[in-house]
């Protein structure tokens, strides 16, 4: 089965139901390439009712009375980013991805060699 998208102003959501447990998130760039960041779906659906996350990846809702939507804040030591997301439309999306694949069994089928090759880059070559 593939994945689901959602495309939301400057960014695009991804899922995969072979790696159920994140979403990859590229941030589109008017010029240049965009920048893909990978982050945990139980986050992002926290992120829509409630503060989650720590240190680099962080979503919470907007205040009461403001437009329906969240907050999300990504950090490195170089750079932060604070990006809006309309929360009605992710709520959405996130609940289509839960019934494809509920968060009880996102991580049964996660192949954890092929998920830290992918987070590294892949094997390193000795001598490197």
């Amino acid at each position: 089965m593939g994945g689901r998208w959602l495309t939301s102003g400057q960014a695009e959501f991804r899922f995969a139901p072979a790696m159920p447990a994140v979403i990859t998130v590229e941030f589109l760039a008017e010029r240049g390439p965009g920048v893909v960041w990978r982050i945990g779906r139980e986050l992002l659906h926290r992120g829509l009712t409630e503060m989650s996350g720590c240190r680099d990846v962080r979503m919470w809702p907007a205040l009461p009375g403001e437009r329906p939507s969240s907050w999300l804040l990504l950090e490195t030591q170089e750079v932060e980013a604070l990006f809006e997301l309309p929360t009605a439309e992710l709520a959405e999306w996130l609940d289509a991805t839960y019934r494809i694949t509920s968060a009880e069994t996102e991580m049964d089928a996660l192949d954890w060699d092929g998920f830290l090759l992918e987070l590294t880059g892949g094997p390193e070559t000795p001598g490197e």
